[in-house]
């Protein structure tokens, strides 16, 4: 993972949380005082407890491209190790958004057609890191198909 990954989330955090305390604040239109400010701390806790979580969340996230697979580990409170074999990839795609692409950053996108609805996300890779995955899983899923 980029270390600017950690940016990434730190940023994606502040907004998303900015954007609840606004709608916190939609709670004096509505109903008491004492509602607003409750909301209003339960949001701040989260947030400082989501920080936290984030700075610790990048030291076990990771990915290893194997020669039949590719295996991405990922999780603080509950781990999580994905192994998603060449052969029941059916769609490999990079996609960015507002945020990773003001950091230069991209994320893989690895459909498994052995369960439904079932995929595989890697964050915070380069454009050239997820263009080079990208190719190197294709030409996997190519020769498998010959």
């Amino acid at each position: 993972m980029n270390p600017r990954f950690r940016s990434v989330q730190i940023v994606s955090a502040v907004i998303a949380y900015s954007l609840l305390a606004v709608l916190a604040l939609l709670l004096l239109l509505v109903d008491t005082y004492w509602w607003c400010i409750a909301a209003e701390i339960v949001i701040t806790v989260s947030f400082i407890i989501n920080l936290k979580i984030l700075r610790k969340a990048y030291k076990f996230k990771g990915y290893a491209l194997r020669e039949h697979d590719i295996t991405y580990r990922g999780g603080v409170i509950f781990p999580k190790i994905t192994t998603v074999p060449f052969s029941k990839i059916q769609q490999v795609s990079i996609k960015q958004n507002p945020v990773s692409k003001y950091f230069g950053l991209s994320a893989i996108d690895i459909v498994n057609g052995a369960q439904v609805l079932s995929s595989l996300a890697i964050q915070g890779l380069t454009k050239e890191k997820a263009d080079a995955i990208k190719n190197v899983i294709t030409q996997r899923l190519n020769n498998n198909h010959d």
